[in-house]
């Protein structure tokens, strides 16, 4: 059994000094939070090495092998007891006010200065808090108590003040805090995550005057949302983008916005969008260039256009308007599916018309490879990667051909767009008259 200077690691010796030298060099390697029962042992090796030590007897640890045993007197009978027992010895007085008082100072050091903070926080556990079991444990639940109720605490802080004092707050399993200081310590670095983001929002909108009305949109709540917002192409759009993204990420934000600003989103509403004026810059352009060459074909072009916009803006408003089980939206969706059905058999008639003016012996080989290329494979690619979805498969596929052109101008840079806006009707242009057009 190891004695109590085997405990401190030096000789037997009355030199309090010297005990208490030896108890800092050995706290720093048997930390409470660390070694609980090191640590236990060590405290009551201290009291008893300081009890010997006011009694002034000396004590060697091989008593036994002196040559002859004298007979012990009352106080060495005490100080071998005080050696050889393992009862608990009182433990320093402390103040939980005090406590309190600086986990709470350390806490806001923390979140004002993490460096700073954790370095007092390893000061204060090696060297001013009390010894005791219980002080240590009352101030690690403090500690958390005070970190979990002061603004801006983040996730790596609460890590490093987590690895210091042990509180495993990783661990699914740790039992080192209770539930109700680990949830609110979580809710605390929510409520900071929220306020980061909202703040990353406010930088990034308050770059650029347009920047600054889209905020001032979004969040003053005394703003109501004019006519003329409306004219400003893909500003609604934008704005119930950022809408869309608060209520995935930040559901708690949604309170800040603009309520006017909610209620306008919540109802189908009607405003100028950037692909508004391309499809109609594009598709106008597109029917002009046949249809300026004759009063028949001008009458083509303006069937083409009010087909386009029927696809466009006319089948989304529809299926807007009426639900998609009612009756109503059973006829809306048979009507755009079978006039989708036809647009698609007339492409399908005449790519196969084209086919066949080709003459030789080799038509019919030549006529089935162009259908194979550009029917066929497209179609037939579309049907597999949507056949969970073949109800409205036309549909989507007329509304892709339609927005392809809008959506690739997009793209572009703002100066290649521009020849691309000239180029892309002339290449539609011809496709559409050799397709549809009759001359």
């Amino acid at each position: 059994m190891a004695t109590i200077w085997d405990v401190l690691g030096i000789e037997p010796t009355t030199d309090e000094r010297e005990i208490r030298r030896a108890y800092a060099r050995e706290l720093k390697l048997r930390r409470p939070d660390k070694d609980p029962q090191g640590f236990q042992a060590l405290r009551e090796a201290f009291d008893s090495a300081k009890r010997y030590a006011s009694s002034a007897v000396v004590l060697y640890e091989d008593a036994e092998s002196l040559p002859e045993k004298p007979e012990p007197t009352p106080m060495v009978d005490y100080v071998r007891q005080l050696m050889q027992e393992q009862a608990s010895s009182p433990e320093t007085p402390w103040s939980k006010n005090e406590l309190w008082e600086k986990a709470q100072a350390i806490s806001a050091l923390l979140i004002r200065d993490e460096l700073e903070g954790l370095g007092e926080l390893h000061r204060y556990l090696d060297n001013e808090i009390p010894d005791a079991l219980e002080a240590r444990h009352a101030f690690s639940l403090m500690l958390a108590e005070s970190l979990s109720e002061q603004s801006w605490l983040y996730r790596s802080l609460l890590n490093e003040v987590s690895a210091v004092m042990d509180w495993q707050i990783d661990n699914y399993r740790s039992s080192q805090l209770p539930d109700w200081i680990v949830h609110a310590l979580e809710q605390q670095i929510a409520i900071t995550d929220q306020e980061n983001y909202w703040q990353y929002l406010a930088r990034q909108y308050g770059g650029s005057r347009y920047g600054q009305l889209k905020w001032r949109l979004l969040t003053e709540k005394d703003t109501e949302i004019s006519w003329w917002v409306r004219l400003i192409p893909d500003l609604l759009s934008q704005l119930a983008g950022q809408v869309g993204e608060l209520r995935q990420q930040s559901p708690a934000l949604l309170e800040r916005l603009n309520p006017s600003l909610l209620e306008v989103l919540q109802k189908p509403t009607l405003a100028l969008s950037w692909g508004a004026i391309i499809a109609v810059l594009f598709w106008g352009y597109t029917a002009w260039l046949p249809g300026h060459e004759s009063p028949k074909m001008a009458l083509q072009a303006g069937v083409m256009l009010a087909v386009v916009a029927t696809f466009l803006w006319g089948y989304p408003f529809l299926e807007r308007r009426f639900e998609s089980g009612g009756a109503a939206g059973k006829c809306v969706h048979a009507f755009f599916w079978l006039a989708s059905g036809l647009l698609l058999a007339m492409a399908f008639y005449s790519a196969w018309r084209g086919a066949s003016a080709w003459q030789g012996k080799d038509a019919i080989t030549m006529r089935a490879l162009v259908i194979m290329i550009f029917l066929i494979v497209p179609v037939g690619w579309a049907l597999w990667q949507r056949r969970s979805d073949w109800r409205n498969l036309p549909i989507r596929i007329v509304v892709v051909v339609l927005m392809f052109p809008v959506l690739f101008i997009r793209q572009l840079p703002p100066l290649v767009n521009i020849l691309g806006m000239i180029l892309l009707p002339m290449l539609y242009g011809i496709i559409i008259e050799m397709v549809y057009f009759i001359k």
